[in-house]
């Protein structure tokens, strides 16, 4: 069994546990249901920035690789306000209609989905690529995300697009956009990680240390009994992230045919398959952060998953592991 597929297991094992005991701590009351707000703001503060910081910084650049991480951006970018024009139709909840567009517009495209999945089909060239497709995540969260979740989050708004965008730039809760800024240009500029970053295996520490608390959290915030009065967003997710998500990241890989680097083989695989992933744990941090339906978006978050390995994943083998 090769280290990465131990590590994948390892991780879901992890996963599993952690959303199952943050279920059963709030199910026995032995921790308040609040304290998953502050777990999820944590990770998404400062447990997503370290991990972006390190992993940017260590990615090596090729001729035409920007096209990845530029046009995932866009594709982010393009489904967070396609989700945001259609929630009307599965909510008329302000804050639901935002936490809907969030959903729709982030994907799992790390290791523990859309990464491990291309591994799979790919080995570590695969692995290699979406560690670069991702690499914009960051501004987009800050810069879309975040503003649209403030605008959302109060029932009566008040302020400009640049306004909204200006108080997230100088948010506190924003300091990944220039820690993954930094990463970038030094990867960028060719200066290499201190090599106790690979001796200490920081990565893996983080990743090991910040997974389990994000999946706790999750977990403490997940009451079943919402799933079927949910019914209309979740079935909406679906058809947003594994419908609609693989007809943009179509049209879009389909226009670098009309640039000087146009994706083709695995570049261009590598990008579909990123495309219609299920929702990210991103979205339920940005939902605690922000207090966008926070019970709401664990559901999301989790069932969304569980349609996609049931459902989309046999079909991503079927195609793409011809």
């Amino acid at each position: 069994m090769s280290p990465v597929v131990s590590k994948f297991i390892l991780s879901s094992v992890v996963i599993v546990l952690a959303m199952a005991g943050g279920y059963l701590c709030r199910h026995c009351q032995w921790v308040s249901e609040r304290v998953g707000e502050k777990i999820m703001t944590f990770v998404g503060v400062v447990g997503y920035a370290s991990v972006a910081f390190l992993s940017v910084w260590g990615t090596r650049w090729h001729a035409g690789d920007f096209m990845l991480p530029v046009l995932g951006a866009a594709h982010m970018v393009v489904m967070v306000f396609v989700s945001l024009a259609l929630s009307g139709v599965v909510t008329q909840d302000r804050p639901s209609k935002a936490l809907f567009a969030i959903a729709g517009g982030t994907g799992n495209n790390g290791f523990t989905m859309g990464a491990f999945v291309l591994y799979l089909l790919y080995g570590e060239p695969g692995m290699g690529l979406s560690n670069v497709y991702i690499l914009l995540f960051m501004p987009v969260a800050v810069l879309v995300m975040f503003p649209l979740a403030r605008h959302y989050a109060s029932e009566h708004p008040s302020g400009s697009v640049w306004a909204l965008v200006r108080r997230s730039l100088f948010d506190w809760r924003s300091i990944g956009l220039p820690v993954a800024l930094a990463g970038i240009g030094l990867s960028v500029l060719g200066v290499p990680r201190p090599a106790q970053v690979v001796s200490w295996r920081l990565l893996d520490v983080l990743v090991y240390t910040i997974t389990p608390l994000a999946f706790f959290g999750i977990g403490l915030r997940l009451h079943v009994s919402k799933v079927w009065p949910m019914s209309r967003m979740l079935a909406g997710l679906a058809v947003v992230r594994f419908g609609l998500g693989l007809l943009a990241g179509l049209a879009l890989a389909w226009l670098t045919r009309f640039t000087p680097w146009p994706f083709a083989g695995l570049r261009w695989n590598v990008f579909v398959v990123q495309s219609f992933v299920p929702t990210a744990v991103t979205m339920v941090a940005i939902a605690n952060m922000f207090n966008l339906r926070p019970n709401e978006a664990s559901v999301l978050f989790v069932v969304n998953t569980v349609m996609y390995l049931v459902f989309v994943l046999p079909l991503v083998w079927v195609w793409f592991g011809r």
